[in-house]
């Protein structure tokens, strides 16, 4: 993690104190609101495209997680914040933002069993973390730039708290499209949950959350897609039905109905496009990304939950019960209840049709497909 994990919705302890947490954000990344962006989306979709005809036009070698992490970056950070990090277009930031990703990456572990470790970064000087790690300090800056944001939305939210009817704050109301700042802002949360570090540290997780995660996922798509027998011809085959040229762009009520896509991908690698957007509901019927997110597991660490009054019961397959004590830390290895040959056949090969089958085995497959983890802390994104 990238910020003081106990301050944010999801590294809460506290129960009720989640609860609150979550449903501020829970709103704002619906997937209703989140169908207002496509628009928004597609544009990003077309720069990343941009890039991939250049490569394809030149025959050059690329590595495609770098331009994957940038294209979700810039889309996540445009919903959030109304701006663009400019990723695309520039390869020196590009570059950067991959090596600080990385960094992150390397150093969540640490963090994770010392839990101390961010909150005392977070107060090392900026001139100080630039000599140790350059990487870490471009984290910090971004952290910095937030919480000053943070800080500018609380005094215009304080001020048109106080003069609710004035009509600079009306217009400044109206004429300004609702970002993560405002929803977590003019929720119900206690006041001392919109200072603005807390503030900025939550957009900050849903940014490299909704990023990196997405990178890790598209890189398995298209390596899967490409040297999985038929797979990329069917793909194609149902696309072409409802994509009548490359640059259309069909709503997700469209795509929605395409059985094998389940997921918004239109793949035509002879132009060396790639274009994608995900829904978790759409995820719900089959196929391609849904077996995507099964063998990539963006997600590999345990989510320990703990039930802090009731004993949990737990039915085991020779009918007795395991009795949990209330206060026990309780947890599941997401990939290796994905890769478990009992539940998947063959579970280390990409076979989308496994989603394909009768009703009753789709159902067992998808009561043990839990990319986004299950229950009350799972993914507040997974939509």
């Amino acid at each position: 993690m990238v910020t003081e994990t106990t301050a944010l919705a999801f590294g809460t302890v506290d129960h009720y104190i989640h609860r609150q947490r979550r449903a501020a954000v829970k709103t704002f990344v619906s997937k209703k609101t989140v169908q207002t962006f496509q628009s928004s989306i597609c544009s990003t979709v077309e720069l990343l495209c941009r890039e991939f005809n250049h490569f394809a036009a030149t025959g050059e070698t690329f590595e495609c997680g770098t331009y994957f992490l940038s294209w979700a970056t810039d889309s996540v950070a445009k919903y959030l914040e109304n701006s663009t990090y400019g990723l695309l277009d520039d390869a020196r930031r590009r570059q950067d933002w991959q090596e600080t990703i990385a960094q992150v990456v390397e150093l969540t572990p640490l963090v994770k069993q010392f839990p101390f470790f961010m909150p005392f970064v977070l107060k090392v000087p900026g001139w100080l973390m630039q000599i140790l790690s350059p990487k870490m300090n471009r984290v910090l800056l971004m952290h910095k730039r937030m919480r000053s944001t943070a800080r500018q939305y609380l005094s215009l939210h304080t001020s048109a708290a106080k003069q609710a009817t004035g009509a600079e704050n009306s217009n400044h109301a109206s004429n300004s499209k609702i970002d993560a700042y405002r929803a977590i802002l003019s929720s119900t949360l206690p006041e001392i949950d919109k200072q603005p570090d807390r503030v900025a540290q939550e957009v900050l997780t849903l940014l490299v959350g909704g990023s990196a995660t997405t990178m890790r996922v598209m890189l398995r798509v298209v390596y899967h897609v490409n040297s999985t027998p038929g797979v990329l011809s069917r793909l194609t085959k149902t696309l072409d039905a409802v994509m009548t040229t490359p640059t259309t762009n069909p709503e997700l009520e469209v795509l929605e109905k395409q059985e094998y896509l389940a997921m918004y991908i239109s793949v035509h690698l002879s132009r060396g496009i790639l274009q994608l957007m995900g829904s978790w509901d759409y995820l719900k019927q089959v196929a391609v990304v849904k077996e995507s997110l099964r063998i990539a597991t963006a997600l590999t660490a345990r989510l320990p939950l703990v039930s802090p009054s009731k004993t949990l019961l737990y039915a085991k397959d020779d009918g007795t019960e395991w009795v949990i004590p209330a206060g026990t830390p309780t947890s599941m290895s997401i990939s290796r209840l994905h890769m478990d040959p009992d539940i998947y056949v063959d579970p280390y090969n990409f076979r989308p049709d496994r989603w394909l089958g009768k009703p009753a085995q789709r159902a067992l497959l998808e009561k043990y497909l839990v990319p986004f983890g299950r229950g009350a802390r799972m993914c507040v994104g997974q939509k």
